[in-house]
């Protein structure tokens, strides 16, 4: 019996010992690896590790900041600066961090930074294209396009969307090229009944009435997306309010461009800042509007139709105020 049990004390020791043997080498070859930055590498030798001692306090924190660290270098990858930052930031506040890590998530960390500066400027860059194509300034926006182009690498993230703007720059320039519809002014018969009451309504010509004619044909040609808003489906309606505000948009911008063909540099600048000012009440406006139905499918039909509207109103007043 003594002879027994000494032979299973021997195989426990010989076992454990192997065991120990492969931890430990695993574990010596795991921080090589990460003190020469092989991360991946690292990775596979603590993983080794782990699977000869589960529960190794020192194997679990090093495979912990090392699976940490390939989630950085993800997102930076995926162009996620915030999440990226945010992550290195508090790998770098550990009390504890997994030795050859600590440089590589400072430099990361600088790099982050950087990206996150040349983001917000680029963004803004973009918000002011949207803005001045809105306003019908034209060269402008295709100026401000051709200053990011330049810097190629730093707009890669909004590429998708700097495409998107020069397509609805390219439309815009093609509709303010093409020469304007004139649309004829109704015949009126009059008799002598009429006659008086016409002669006392004030009499506009030129290139102002015919713009009047054709906001007031847009308007009946609206007639044509009455189908849309039968059946009650808002799927169908914010089809029709897409449409509205479509019309209704490129008719503001080509009026825009006939306003500044006909007024001089000096009113077209004043023009120019309140037509910035007008934009950002439009938004404003159709924000508050459909904040009454946040959260529901309401919410961004509400915001195209009051867009749509006060489009509509600013077609007119542009007219009105200063077409000759």
């Amino acid at each position: 019996m003594m002879k027994k049990t000494g032979v299973i004390l021997l195989l426990i020791f010989l076992l454990t010992g192997c065991s120990n043997g492969t931890f430990d080498k695993a574990m010596e070859q795991g921080k090589l690896a990460l003190a020469n930055g092989e991360y991946d590498k690292a990775l596979s030798s603590v993983e080794l590790a782990l699977d000869e001692k589960p529960n190794d306090q020192e194997a679990f924190t090093m495979k912990k900041d090392l699976n940490g660290f390939h989630l950085v270098k993800q997102e930076m990858k995926d162009r996620d600066w915030d999440g990226a930052l945010e992550k290195a930031e508090g790998m770098l506040n550990q009390e504890k961090l997994a030795i050859g890590l600590r440089k590589s998530l400072e430099d990361m960390v600088d790099t982050l930074k950087t990206n996150q500066e040349v983001s917000a400027k680029v963004a803004t860059h973009l918000q002011d294209i949207e803005t001045s194509v809105e306003a019908g300034e034209l060269e402008e926006a295709q100026k401000t396009i051709e200053e990011l182009r330049k810097g190629q690498s730093s707009v890669e993230e909004f590429s998708e969307k700097l495409a998107s703007l020069e397509k609805r720059l390219d439309d815009e320039l093609k509709k303010q090229q093409a020469p304007p519809i004139v649309v004829e002014p109704p015949i009126v018969q009059q008799d002598k009944s009429t006659a008086l009451q016409l002669d006392v309504i004030p009499k506009h010509s030129g290139l102002q009435q015919q713009y009047r004619n054709k906001l007031d044909s847009i308007e009946a040609g609206l007639a044509d997306l009455n189908y849309l808003f039968v059946n009650g489906i808002t799927s169908e309606m914010s089809q029709a309010e897409n449409e509205r505000y479509t019309r209704w948009d490129n008719a503001l911008n080509e009026i825009y461009g006939v306003l500044k063909k006909q007024l001089s540099a000096q009113d077209m600048e004043q023009l120019r800042i309140k037509q910035r000012e007008w934009i950002k009440y439009r938004d404003h406006t159709a924000s508050i509007n459909a904040a009454e139905f946040a959260g529901g499918s309401f919410e961004p039909l509400t915001y195209t139709s009051t867009s749509a509207d006060l489009t509509k109103e600013r077609c007119y007043a542009l007219v009105n105020l200063y077409m000759k």
